[in-house]
């Protein structure tokens, strides 16, 4: 071989372009992509026991077979969504985005929605300040938002969306921009719209329209508009779906025997403690990634591994496909923090981290007297579902705060000091025994609710709770008799 040979060949290399899915394959890809508009077509492939026909396994087999074409490699599809070029696992999508960044080539972000349709995102900032120091304002924020939320629940303790989503986004206003902001619920308004912006006219005078809001509120703050801008963003995101995905995997959790069971709580009807609502959160974010698709738009060209992307390119980086093609959770098996999952960019985002946070602490507040029940939909909680669209769930909080007339030396969580005297013991048997006494009439108290008329589904929740009420009415009934054998 020749020294131009070479060169060539060199050359061919460098300026190697992504390869081209088969026309049959960008069409099954589109038709998986618009057969997310529609999820009541799984119902009757469960019903029938035919998973391999439901969206999700359709989806994951139309990508091995184009990752198995590409062997692997970035591809480009032309669909009736969009001409995109598609990473074929999460790797390929980390490197390619961060390539792309470190180029200086990454343009406009936005995300896929389940309708095909496109939500702006706010261009990543960097937090100056940390997470930590935002802790105090945080907590205050999410007790006082909690406690109005719990007040608005209806008579039969059930939450209602709408309620959720204004709580949301009254603690994300609160924790970003401070309590002043808590009632102005037109900076939300234009952040959505903001989002929804039609085109780049548009765009621009809601972005201007944004800018004069939350400028009063920003002139005291230590960071700057696009810092806010994310960050209001982001957290009323993680607030408004993620904080009720994890209250509802909190509801069902390990150790359940149903999901509208309240079994996972303990005697005291504690649900929360140090661990599960950060857990929850966490496990939400892994199992459905807050942005499940984003497109990247490329505006400058660069190259990646000898292949060269162009400028125009569209790179869709869809996370939950990537997930399931893989078999696992994206954000959890590659070790990287669930609250990435928050934020399109390729690097560390604190942002993200606050926002995860703030979704901690919200469902920490919510349930620290309450038990939470998902009432719908019903999940196992040893098969989660690949898909759990906050707007598809039917939350309760129902009261379980403590007896006021035990005296605080008396949990019986606690593991009681050796070497007391035998009435000592009996004294916490007793204790046991009224607590067990007075969560078991606030289970049945709740089951009396007129919410659980309606249906089958509703008498089955009002028997379960019926039943573990008669549970505790057994077990304090053991508990007050060894407290009489202690005591005599």
């Amino acid at each position: 071989m020749n020294a131009s040979d070479t060169t060539t060949t060199a050359t061919a290399v460098t300026d190697a372009r992504p390869a081209t899915a088969w026309p049959l394959e960008s069409v099954l890809v589109s038709a998986a992509l618009a057969a997310r508009r529609t999820p009541w077509i799984d119902a009757p492939a469960r019903a029938l026991g035919l998973r391999p026909f439901t969206r999700q396994e359709l989806t994951r087999q139309i990508l091995a077979q184009v990752r198995r074409t590409a062997s692997g490699r970035p591809t480009r599809l032309r669909t009736a969504f969009g001409t995109f070029l598609m990473p074929l696992d999460h790797d390929d999508a980390t490197a390619l985005i961060a390539a792309a960044d470190e180029a200086g080539a990454l343009g406009e972000v936005t995300a896929l929605t389940d309708q095909g349709g496109r939500l702006r995102l706010a261009p990543h900032a960097r937090l100056p300040v940390s997470v930590e120091s935002l802790d105090g304002r945080v907590r205050h924020a999410a007790d006082a938002e909690a406690a109005g939320l719990l007040a608005a629940r209806r008579g039969d303790a059930t939450l209602d969306r709408a309620d959720w989503c204004a709580a949301a986004r009254r603690l994300a206003r609160r924790v970003v921009l401070g309590d002043a902001a808590a009632a102005d619920t037109l900076v939300s308004d234009i952040l959505d719209a903001t989002a929804r912006a039609a085109d780049d006219a548009e765009l621009a005078a809601r972005q201007a329209a944004l800018s004069r809001r939350i400028a009063p509120y920003i002139a005291s703050l230590p960071v700057t508009e696009t810092v806010v801008v994310h960050a209001l963003e982001t957290v009323t995101r993680a607030l408004t779906d993620t904080a009720a995905q994890a209250l509802a995997l909190l509801a069902c959790g390990p150790g359940t025997e149903s999901t509208e069971s309240p079994e996972s709580t303990d005697s005291t009807g504690s649900t929360d403690s140090t661990g599960s609502a950060e857990s929850c959160v966490a496990t939400a974010l892994r199992r459905y990634p807050p942005l499940p698709a984003t497109v990247h738009r490329v505006r400058a060209p660069f190259v990646l591994d000898g292949m060269t992307v162009e400028a125009g390119t569209e790179i869709l980086c869809a996370t939950a496909w990537l997930r399931d093609l893989d078999g696992g959770d994206v954000f959890g098996d590659a070790g990287e923090d669930p609250a990435a999952s928050l934020c399109a960019a390729p690097q560390t985002c604190a942002v993200a981290r606050l926002a995860a946070r703030a979704a901690t602490e919200f469902v920490r507040a919510l349930t620290r007297d309450t038990t939470p029940l998902l009432l719908e939909p019903r999940l196992d909680p040893d098969a989660p579902p690949a898909e759990l669209p906050p707007g598809s769930l039917r939350l309760a909080l129902a009261n379980t705060g403590a007896d006021t007339h035990v005296p605080d030396d008396s949990n019986v969580q606690q593991a009681p000091p050796a070497g007391r005297s035998a009435a000592h013991y009996a004294g916490l048997a007793a204790a046991s025994a009224r607590r067990l006494e007075e969560h078991g009439r606030r289970l049945a108290e709740f089951a009396r609710q007129p919410g659980f008329n309606h249906d089958a589904f509703g008498e089955r929740c009002r028997m379960t709770l019926l039943a573990h009420a008669e549970r505790c009415a057994r077990a304090a009934a053991d508990a007050r008799r060894a407290a009489d054998w202690l005591a005599g």
